[in-house]
C-alpha cells in the first residue's frame, strides 16, 4: 500500500516550511525511488495545498538553550505548594489551571504563568504585603511539572520527562533506540519559538538532525527542552529536494529499487 506524505519546505538558505507535525531532510540527502531525476519523480504528485498549516524548518540540530532557558518556569497544569511561613491558613497547594492562574486561599486566583519560582514567590510576597502581612516569608514549591515532557512520534513512540540537561540522544537511547522501521538520518525536533514557548498555543520551528551522525561522533548532540516533540519518520520515506524550486518533496512511493543521491 502506497502512503503519500507531501511536504513542502520554501527554503531561503537552511530555512523552509514543513506541515505542521511532519519533517524531512538533511544536509547530505538519499532518496529511493523508482525514478530517473527528482524532477520526474516531484512531477508525479500533488503539490501541497494553498492552505495547509506550515511550520518553519531548519536542516540540522537546534541551538542548545541558554542558562536562562534551562531555569524552568511554571506552566499550566503544574501543581505548585505554597508555604507562607507562620501563617497556615494562607498555604496552599494545587494546580495551574489552563490559563496559568493559581489560587490561593483568601487571595483568590493569581497569574503565575511563565514564572521562576523565585519570581513566584516575589510576586505572592507584594500581594500578601498588601493585603495582609507586613513582611511575609513566602516559599514556592514545583511539586510536580506539566511542561517537561518530550514525546516522539512517528515510528517511535510515548512521553518522558526531562530533568536538567537531556539530550536527543539520552532520550532515544533511554527509548530503545530508533527501531529499523525508522529514519535515523531525518529526525525532526519540533520546538516552540521562545516568544511563544508560554502561551497556550505556542508557535513551532522544526530542525532535522541527522542522528546517524550524532552516533558516529560526528554532529553536536542537542540539548533537549520542555515540550520538544521528536518525530522519526519511517526508514521508506523518500526524500526529493527540488534545487530549482527550493523545495523538498516527500512520500513513500510503491516502488524503492533506486536511489538517486543528490
Amino acid at each position: 500500500m502506497a502512503v503519500i506524505v507531501l511536504l513542502t519546505l520554501l527554503l531561503s538558505g537552511c530555512w523552509g516550511a514543513v506541515p505542521r507535525g511532519l519533517g524531512s531532510g538533511d544536509s547530505g540527502i538519499t532518496t529511493t525511488a523508482n525514478f530517473s531525476s527528482p524532477w520526474d519523480a516531484a512531477n508525479q504528485y500533488p503539490r501541497v495545498p494553498n492552505d495547509v498549516e506550515t511550520v518553519p524548518v531548519t536542516i540540522g540540530p537546534p541551538p542548545d538553550p541558554s542558562l536562562e532557558d534551562l531555569v524552568y518556569r511554571i506552566g499550566p497544569y503544574d501543581r505548585l505548594r505554597v508555604d507562607v511561613f507562620g501563617v497556615p491558613e494562607l498555604s496552599s497547594a494545587g494546580r495551574v489551571n489552563f490559563q496559568g492562574l493559581f489560587t490561593m486561599p483568601l487571595v483568590g486566583a493569581v497569574p503565575l504563568n511563565g514564572l521562576t519560582t523565585q519570581e513566584a514567590e516575589a510576586k505572592l510576597k507584594q500581594i500578601l504585603m498588601d493585603l495582609y502581612l507586613r513582611d511575609p516569608s513566602v516559599s514556592v514549591y514545583v511539586e510536580e511539572t506539566a511542561n517537561m515532557n518530550i514525546t516522539l512520534s512517528g515510528k517511535m513512540s510515548g512521553m518522558r520527562q526531562i530533568t536538567g540537561r537531556t539530550t536527543l540522544g539520552q532520550v532515544i537511547a533511554a527509548s530503545g533506540g530508533v527501531p529499523p522501521v525508522g529514519k535515523k538520518r531525518q529526525v525532526v525536533i519540533f520546538r516552540a519559538t521562545d516568544d511563544t514557548r508560554q502561551t497556550p498555543n505556542p508557535k513551532l520551528h522544526a530542525f532535522v538532525v541527522d542522528y546517524q551522525a550524532i552516533l558516529e561522533g560526528k554532529l553536536r548532540d542537542p540539548l533537549l527542552v520542555g515540550n520538544d516533540r521528536i518525530y522519526v519518520p519511517p526508514s521508506a520515506l523518500a526524500i526529493f529536494f527540488d534545487p530549482w524550486l527550493g523545495v523538498f518533496k516527500t512520500y513513500a512511493p510503491i516502488e524503492l529499487d533506486k536511489t538517486v543521491i543528490f
